[in-house]
């Protein structure tokens, strides 16, 4: 009899101890970066996002909200069964919502506090792309501002641990240059991001009908969930007349951006090396007088390439670019201008007049892995 209850006491603690913990299928964390004077679009954000919760959903959705106001900055989990739509689970002193230890320090608290089988991510603020700060004096900036504070895609790579998320959907302007993209091929399966300037108020009016997508599970992302939301992203501003039709989106497979870098390194190797004329390559600036920073990437290289290495780059960009849709116009405040080639991702080219530029240019990764001096 003793041996029987002890085999049954030994049984029944080891199925205790070996129950599985069951995760939920992806946290997303949503990055406000509204510490500006996009500062009233995070609150519209947040409600629409809120609206967009469906009960019994298998994930969780974290906002991170900061804003010149009292309330934020402030971490906030969007729960459908509370009086506001969002439970705070944390406010923070005010701090730089465009600093990379911030970020670090906001990814570490959700990621503690939501653990998930997948993680995706946000992020919302200015944009310009790969630029270093103040570049740009159009209020276009950077990954995120805050004030007079910017952060650059170095600092934000940085900032995020490798292989951690399955996607980052940028809602900012010019965020999908190859050099945003390469720079964080080891942070994320996929990148979407818009190659021209971003109408406001950019995915709002989508985050009620759409957001919840972005928490289903599926291995084969760039033909589900993903692109269910950049399809009504690019559906809900396609159907808007005048300048109000207008945008780019793209997604962005990061594995195949290594194969890329290598061919265009060969291509570079066989390119003459001076600066070429640029005035008639499609860019993505919204301005109307140069210097101009937003190629189109195809575009340009087909440039540089013969007729078969041209044939070799396009089935290779296919490989990356998974999706992409684009108006035939894009809009800024400064008029509307004509889409004439559109790859997926834009490119800096180096510029006689932009010394500077070009040197920082040359500190970024992709510039190293595609030349060989």
């Amino acid at each position: 009899i003793y041996a029987v209850c002890f085999l049954l006491l030994v049984c029944g603690c080891h199925k205790e101890n070996d129950t599985p913990v069951v995760l939920p299928a992806r946290t997303l964390l949503v990055y406000l970066g509204g510490d500006n004077n996009l500062d009233a679009e995070t609150y519209d954000k947040l409600v629409q996002i809120k609206n967009g919760w469906q009960d019994g959903t298998d994930g969780k959705i974290i906002v991170y909200q900061d804003t010149p106001f009292k309330d934020s900055p402030r971490l906030m989990e969007i729960d459908g069964k509370s009086e506001k739509g969002y439970i705070t689970i944390h406010t923070y002193d005010q701090e730089n919502s465009a600093s990379p230890q911030v970020l670090k320090r906001v990814i570490n608290d959700v990621t503690r506090l939501y653990p998930a089988k997948s993680y995706g991510l946000i992020v919302f603020s200015h944009g310009s792309g790969w630029l270093p700060p103040h570049t740009l004096v159009n209020g276009s900036r950077s990954i995120i501002i805050d004030n007079d504070n910017e952060m650059e895609i170095t600092d934000f790579a940085m900032a995020l641990p490798d292989h951690l998320f399955e996607f980052i959907i940028f809602e900012a302007c010019n965020m999908a240059g190859i050099e945003v993209a390469y720079e964080l091929r080891n942070k994320a399966a996929y990148i979407m991001a818009s190659s021209a300037p971003v109408v406001s108020p950019g995915f709002t009016p989508i985050y009620a009908g759409s957001i919840s997508c972005l928490l289903e599970e599926n291995a084969d992302l760039q033909n589900n969930f993903l692109q269910i939301f950049a399809k009504n992203y690019f559906h809900y501003w396609n159907l808007m007349e005048g300048d109000k039709r207008s945008a780019t989106i793209s997604i962005i497979k990061t594995a195949g951006l290594s194969n890329l870098a290598n061919l265009i390194r060969q291509i570079n190797t066989e390119a003459s090396g001076s600066f070429l004329p640029v005035g008639n390559l499609q860019n993505y600036d919204g301005v109307l007088k140069a210097p101009f920073y937003f190629f189109d990437f195809a575009q340009y290289y087909q440039s540089l390439s013969d007729e078969n290495t041209y044939n070799v780059l396009q089935e290779c960009i296919s490989q990356c670019v998974v999706y992409k849709r684009n108006t035939p116009f894009y809009a800024t405040e400064e008029g509307t201008f004509p889409i004439t080639a559109f790859s997926g991702m834009t490119t800096f080219i180096m510029q006689r007049e932009l010394n500077d530029l070009n040197e920082e240019y040359t500190k970024l990764q992709w510039y190293k892995d595609i030349n060989t001096h």
